[in-house]
Order: structure tokens, then sequence, then C-alpha cells
């Protein structure tokens, strides 16, 4: 708990002190309100940093929770490596993998995963998941165009109890 405590002298009636003494009360103010506790609403006493109940924990957007990026292992696989942001997971039965373009080599890929850690969750109950970062590899239809788009499907959570909405990427891949 914080105190504070201002002690006002009466300034004499010299010219000389009157800006020493508006500088020291400008000070104290700027102090007070620049305190933690102020941060939100210098006003409001009950909300204050000490008082965890007024602070709502700040989340990731879905793309800086969960970063990927691919690599070529092949003329037929792929590979898809995630970073999970601390405190953040993906669900392992969640991922989906599908070329969607060009028109004739629409198909679902099928990923290896690693094994992920089994974890009773709040949502979904006894799932695996990945923390830190994970693996896909994909092996590619045969006779795969140079060109095409991959879509990627995702889900994960944060453990301070946000859980994303499914996600979709698209990416144009060039081999």
């Amino acid at each position: 708990m914080q105190h504070w405590s201002l002690s006002v002298i009466k300034p004499d009636r010299r010219s000389h002190r009157l800006p020493a003494y508006l500088a020291g009360m400008f000070a104290l103010c700027f102090t007070w309100l620049s305190s933690p506790g102020m941060a939100q609403n210098p006003f409001s006493p009950g909300l204050s940093a000490q008082n965890p109940l007024s602070q709502q924990p700040a989340f990731l957007d879905v793309d800086q929770a969960f970063s990927f990026y691919i690599s070529l292992d092949g003329p037929d696989s792929i590979s898809v490596h995630w970073t999970i942001a601390p405190g953040y997971y993906l669900y392992a039965d969640k991922f989906s993998f599908g070329i969607t373009a060009p028109a004739n080599l629409v198909t679902t890929l099928i990923p290896v995963l690693p094994a992920g850690v089994k974890t009773e969750d709040e949502f979904f109950g006894e799932v695996s998941v990945y923390y830190e970062k994970t693996r896909a590899v994909l092996k590619l239809p045969e006779k795969s165009p140079e060109q095409f788009t991959l879509t990627i499907g995702f889900q994960g959570c944060a453990e301070a109890g946000l859980c994303y909405p499914p996600t979709r990427r698209d990416v144009d891949i060039t081999q």
C-alpha cells in the first residue's frame, strides 16, 4: 500500500521563491499521477496495480501467439514449423492442412506430428497439446505443380483462460 503525504510550506511573498514552490508542487503532482496505482484512473481508489481484480490479462493476437513458417523439404514434402508463445498452446487434433488451388489439385494433406503433451483442458477434456514449438511434415501429392495454395487450420489457447476460435491461413507456395 502506498502512503502519500504532503507538507505545504507557506511561501514568503518574495517572488524568487514562488517558481521553486510551483516547480515542487508540479513534481509532486507528476509523481503522484505517474505512480503504478494511478496508471488507469487517478481518481478511482479501488482500481490500482495492487488490486488483481482490476486488471485483465493482455492476450496476444493469434498470429503472435502461434507463428509459423514453411520449409520445402524436397520435391514431395514440406514442413510447417510452429513457434508458440510462452503461456500458450496448440491443440494437436485441431490442425488441418490442404491444397486449395489450383482447382485440379484440391486435396487434404495428412500431417506427421510429434507426440504432444497430454493435459486436461477445460474446454475439450483430455487432449494432446504443444508448447513452445512443433513441426508438421506434409507429404505432397505426386506431380504437384510448381505453385499451389496451402490452407493451414489450427486452434490454440492461452493458459490465462482465452481459447482462440479455429483459425485458417492460406499460404502461396512456390517450389
